[in-house]
């Protein structure tokens, strides 16, 4: 599962749960961004989404990914570029997940590109 965990420093409160001071508590990405209390149909897919707070890159302050706003260009300018050549892609097999706690992502995703 793709998740952090940190150790509570000081006594605190969240959401209405108290957090002792030594507590383990940990974030799970997977979960974040189908979060019903954030998202309308929490658990569909929606490349239109807006506005859509998620949490890929980070979720902002001092941890936010340096690269969030060149990955997020290239992507656009990606997807752009194929539909307006009219692309589509066709899956050959199933795709390979990147193995990590931290990270979710694809490693390989094998296409036919049909013009």
């Amino acid at each position: 599962m793709h998740h952090f965990r940190r150790t509570a420093r000081v006594d605190t409160e969240l959401a209405g749960t108290e957090i002792k001071a030594g507590d383990k508590v940990v974030t799970w990405f997977v979960s974040g961004n189908r979060d019903e209390g954030v998202f309308e149909h929490a658990d569909q897919f929606d490349v239109g989404r807006s506005p859509n707070p998620h949490m890929a890159f980070g979720p902002g302050g001092i941890h936010h990914c340096l690269g969030a706003h060149l990955a997020k260009m290239e992507i656009r300018i990606t997807f752009e570029d194929l539909l307006a050549r009219g692309v589509e892609l066709e899956l050959t097999a199933p795709p390979e997940r990147l193995r990590s706690n931290f990270f979710n992502g694809i490693k390989r995703l094998p296409v036919r590109v049909i013009s």
